[in-house]
């Protein structure tokens, strides 16, 4: 599919054909700039016997105006928008990787699961992306009300640094939107719709909650969840939600996942998640203790495993591609790319900059002219002018407190008595610089955290707080009096029952993986484990790697009232 040489298109080169579709083509592109400055970009261009078809522009413009509104993460970026020899484009940002379709396909053909950590992870950075996009709102505060209805696999790109991106938003809803679907008509891949986008209802942002559920059900059994021989009996299955637990396919998923899976995936909207954000939240909890920027890293590792021989191919024909750009580039070093440039409709007139060039001559005239009125105020000795200066101050920044508490509970979180927030992973960006702030965090059976911070301007405080269980109330001891018949005081002895020892917890976590665990022999579940209760005394914890079959072994001594922790 790639291009054997360069194509210059108005002030970019296409060195590379990524993808065709039905509406538009894909190219991996470079741009050039003054002191071998270059970058590489995605342009998108509406295919050419689509350029008069006003519907299909619409969608298009719409896709770069609801696109370029969204500066996040976890969402391919928008650079540019414009019409170029009748050829309408989107520029966005180059994402070196595989989208999750392609993920799955490779693993398929090597007859391998993805590891479950990281389908939730790549799920966990989806709700995030889409989240942002949800509660958008304009300058004015006004929600934008945008709704992705195309949440696929093959729009979640996932880079070879185990980055995760939503990409595509081109049949995205939302207040801003030009083109109205018409009635009757479904937009979107059947397989990944909600029930009532099946049903042509009208749309709220828990459809693309269903959709992210079906790619993480398909991400953790490896199967596609409604496809069917039909478009009309996809349709149908949809509409009915027949779906089993993710867990009656890959017996590793546990259960707790499961619920998770298939909360997101209920028919009744109302019973779903709220929001994507309450989505995340249910599986950063899932993760712990595992971390977001750890399985980020571990996922990166295994994507360039994974793709190794994609990875040279593609970097090989990126390097020739780009030299083949840069020749052409230089061959005509003096193009006046505005020329070619028109903006698209309604942004303004394109100015011609022929036609207001101000002639050599006058302008060789003007410079001698105040050259002269210059030397003669200088010889003139005029009395110095006091000038006053406009310093501007720059406002100072604030600083940003992002919080993270384990265990990952409801909890109260106050700011000098105020109330901040009650979620586990909280972000608070109106911290003032240089004044001491009292920070408490409570929640029901532990111990309050309180304690006072100082933060200069534009700092990010990262702090994580763990909070403390309370101390169980010790059993006393009980006197019990066994008398004779006679029930006379010299014959009544006094006993005393033992105490019981308190429980303790044991967390469990594998590095890297995950594995089954088990206690003194009896199994318990997946990691990882968070929070097991277990009696004090000494107990042995075996794991067995879910990827391998590796088995280990250890003994730990649990204490009353603390947490053990083991990672193996």
């Amino acid at each position: 599919m790639n291009l054997q040489e360069p194509i210059s298109f108005g002030r970019y080169f296409l060195i590379d054909k990524v993808a065709v579709g039905g509406m538009a083509e894909v190219f991996k592109a470079k741009s050039f700039s003054h002191g071998g400055f270059e970058k590489l970009l995605v342009i998108k261009r509406i295919l050419q016997h689509l350029s008069d078809n006003d519907e299909f522009v619409e969608m298009f413009i719409d896709e770069a105006k609801i696109s370029v509104e969204l500066q996040h993460p976890n969402i391919v970026q928008i650079y540019d928008f414009g019409r170029i020899a009748e050829n309408y484009f989107i520029a966005m940002e180059c994402v070196e990787g595989k989208d999750v379709k392609g993920i799955l396909r490779k693993l398929a053909e090597r007859r391998v699961m993805l590891p479950m950590e990281y389908a939730v992870y790549i799920a966990h950075e989806m709700c995030k992306g889409l989240d942002y996009a949800h509660k958008r709102t304009d300058m004015q505060g006004t929600p934008l009300g945008i709704i992705h209805r195309d949440v696929s696999p093959s729009n979640i790109l996932v880079s070879y640094s185990g980055e995760v991106k939503v990409a595509d938003f081109g049949i995205a809803k939302a207040q801003i939107s030009a083109y109205n679907t018409k009635g009757g008509v479904l937009k979107g891949k059947f397989e990944y719709m909600s029930p009532e986008q099946a049903r042509g209802e009208l749309l709220s942002h828990r459809a693309d909650i269903f959709a992210t559920g079906i790619i993480l059900h398909e991400m953790l059994t490896g199967r596609r969840l409604f496809k069917s021989e039909s478009d009309i009996r996809t349709l149908e299955r949809i509409k009915a939600v027949d779906v089993q637990p993710p867990s009656q396919i890959n017996p590793s998923v546990p259960k707790r996942l499961d619920a998770i899976v298939m909360k997101a995936l209920t028919v009744d909207t109302s019973s779903r998640f709220r929001d994507a954000r309450e989505l995340q939240t249910a599986l950063l909890e899932f993760m712990y203790p595992a971390t977001p920027d750890l399985t980020r890293e571990n996922l990166g590792h295994f994507m360039t495993e994974l793709f190794s021989q994609e990875i040279r191919t593609e970097r090989d024909r990126l390097e020739t591609g780009t030299r083949a750009a840069a020749d052409l580039q230089h061959q005509a070093p003096e193009i006046d790319l505005d020329l070619d440039w028109e903006e698209s409709p309604g942004s303004g007139q394109t100015i011609n900059l022929e036609q207001s060039r101000t002639p050599m001559w006058i302008a060789v005239g003007t410079a001698v002219i105040l050259g002269v009125i210059a030397i003669w105020l200088g010889l003139k000795g005029a009395e110095p002018q006091v000038v006053e200066r406009v310093v501007e101050v720059p406002t100072e920044m604030p600083a940003t407190l992002h919080l993270k508490v384990s265990p990952a509970i409801d909890s109260t979180v106050t700011i000098d008595g105020k109330v901040i927030g009650s979620d586990s992973d909280l972000i608070h960006a109106e911290l003032v610089p240089d004044q001491p702030f009292e920070l408490t965090v409570s929640a029901e059976g532990y111990v309050p955290y309180t304690e006072k911070y100082t933060v200069s301007a534009g700092e990010r405080l990262r702090l994580p707080v763990n909070l403390t269980p309370l101390p169980k109330p010790r059993v006393e001891p009980t006197t019990t009096v066994s008398a004779t018949s006679t029930d006379t005081p010299e014959t009544a002895t006094t006993t005393q029952s033992p105490q019981a020892a308190a429980p303790g917890m044991l967390n469990v976590n594998v590095r890297g993986g995950w594995a089954e665990v088990s206690v003194d022999g009896v199994p318990v579940d997946t990691t990882p484990i968070y929070q097991h209760r277990l009696s004090a005394g000494r107990h042995t914890v075996e794991i067995v790697n879910g990827a391998t079959g590796e088995r280990q072994t250890r003994v730990v001594t649990i204490i009353p009232d603390q947490t053990t922790r083991v990672t193996f």
